[in-house]
């Protein structure tokens, strides 16, 4: 029953990558088999009985989180047909990926989805730089700061951050978007 478990947690995480592949235009089909597959387990787990409290309270929390990530996925393909949402913008409205490494975020906070992928762009960047890179919550309080000051400077609404590297640094690169004049 563990070992069903296991296998039933990686297919959903597989199957969250796989639909939000698909929302962002990088799949051209929702994962249907898959899909398939993880609400036949997920019922059958939910069906059994399990007397041993800790496995069943795992059972509880797996088959919840899939329902929470079922409504999800079901509301974006009800959006997706009804045609009240493009594709390419399903990601998030708080950052939009323009190019490699390129990101615009809205908020003043560089919080949420377009953080983590400013960050995941750094963070390759250091990779291939053969260094570490700095940790989540400095590069937080760096791109926090950079566009508040950025905002006031030039009034705009949205800053975009560039990942690029210059004489082997790794250097994030900020500049305005929308604003006065533009």
């Amino acid at each position: 029953m563990e070992n069903r478990l296991k296998a039933l947690e990686g297919n959903i995480n597989k199957l969250k990558t796989e639909y939000d592949q698909f929302f962002l235009g990088v799949l051209k089909t929702p994962p249907e088999k898959l899909a398939g597959e993880v609400a036949r387990e997920v019922r059958l787990l939910s069906t059994t009985s399990v007397t041993n409290t800790a496995l069943r309270f795992r059972i509880q929390q797996v088959v919840s989180r899939y329902n929470t990530y079922l409504q999800y996925w079901q509301r974006n393909l009800r959006d997706l047909e009804e045609g009240r949402t493009p594709r390419r913008r399903m990601a998030s409205a708080a950052a939009e990926t323009i190019g490699p490494g390129i990101v615009v975020i809205s908020s003043t906070g560089g919080n949420g989805e377009g953080m983590e992928t400013l960050y995941r762009a750094l963070k390759r960047e250091y990779r291939k730089c053969g260094a570490a890179a700095p940790d989540i919550s400095k590069v937080r309080r760096m791109v926090e700061k950079q566009t508040a000051e950025i905002r006031d400077k030039y009034g705009c609404d949205r800053v975009s951050y560039r990942v690029t590297t210059e004489g082997g640094k790794v250097k994030v690169k900020a500049s305005p978007v929308g604003g006065k004049g533009r």
